[in-house]
């Protein structure tokens, strides 16, 4: 674990402008050492008031601010993001004292699993609109296919227990996730779809800015450009490619048919789409069996 670096500037905002109770989350929390110089520091705020999401740079670091009513539910129902760190809380102790029942809460479950296996469903449950629109449009059959093997991807991260942040997904299957057999075989299979081994500058030249326009309604835009600009100079070209297609594929399902058909052109530079109709149809035939194992070798146990 490494130590946990909180900027001064960052602590000063939450105090001495937010003034509400507030927690750092995510990769800048966990101690994991998996956070880049790009990333974000994820602060939790509860709040009286209605405010939106917001992204902006204090001094020369990213911060995300995501607020929540003050009596929101929110941390009783997603346990996983619990072991924060509190930045700041009111004077009735009302954040802590929410963390602390939370934790000692003998009950208490990780939601993880859940989430990765309504994934797998989500994949099984799309394998008969893939295979009609095989016939159809090859471009949105082929983007439904990859969303499924990106869907894939992270359930095998929830599983592990692993933090799900896009930007560290692939990195940490390649570093920390120790795949049985069926895993292993599914990650191949999902990363042959998602092309992972067609990622080049020149693929990544054409995408980013396709990317760019499918995102010009995000209010964390700014944000995700400037990761995606960390990896591509870096020269981390696989992870680069990885993550736009990751992020276009949550911007898509959000879509309509409408849009996937009239703006088509757009979504196929964008993910960078196979268009051969044989692969497309192989590959869900094959990626719904990977699914259907995933979920067996995964099955809940209850006692009775």
């Amino acid at each position: 674990m490494e130590d946990i670096h909180i900027p001064p500037t960052i602590s000063a905002y939450v105090i001495d402008i937010l003034k509400s109770p507030a927690l750092l989350i995510g990769c800048r929390a966990n101690g994991t050492g998996i956070s880049k110089p790009c990333c974000e520091y994820d602060i939790m705020v509860l709040s009286n008031g209605d405010q939106r999401h917001e992204i902006m740079m204090v001094s020369s670091y990213w911060m995300e601010l995501l607020y929540f009513p003050l009596r929101s539910r929110v941390l009783k129902e997603t346990p996983d993001s619990i072991d924060g760190i509190v930045l700041y809380d009111n004077n009735d102790l009302e954040l802590s004292s929410m963390i602390n029942a939370v934790k000692s809460d003998t009950r208490r479950t990780s939601n993880k699993p859940a989430i990765a296996r309504r994934l797998l469903i989500s994949c099984l449950m799309r394998y008969a609109e893939i295979e009609r629109m095989s016939q159809k449009s090859a471009i949105v059959s082929s983007m439904l296919l990859k969303i499924s093997a990106y869907e894939i991807m992270q359930s095998l991260v929830f599983f592990s227990g692993l933090p799900g942040s896009p930007l560290h997904q692939l990195d940490l299957i390649r570093r920390a996730l120790e795949p049985d057999q069926i895993e292993s075989e599914s990650i191949s299979l999902a990363l042959e779809i998602i092309g992972v081994e067609r990622a080049t500058t020149s693929v990544l030249r054409r995408s980013i800015p396709s990317y760019s326009r499918l995102a010009a309604n995000r209010y964390d835009r700014p944000l995700i450009e400037a990761k995606i600009k960390f990896l591509y100079e870096s020269g981390m070209t696989a992870d680069c490619y990885y993550y736009i297609g990751k992020v276009c594929a949550e911007i898509l399902k959000s879509l309509d048919r409408t849009f996937w058909h009239t703006y088509g052109k757009l979504v196929q530079i964008g993910m960078d789409l196979s268009m051969d109709v044989e692969h497309i149809q192989r590959w869900n035939s094959q990626l719904t069996v990977a699914a259907k194992r995933l979920l067996g070798s995964h099955r809940t146990v209850i006692a009775g």
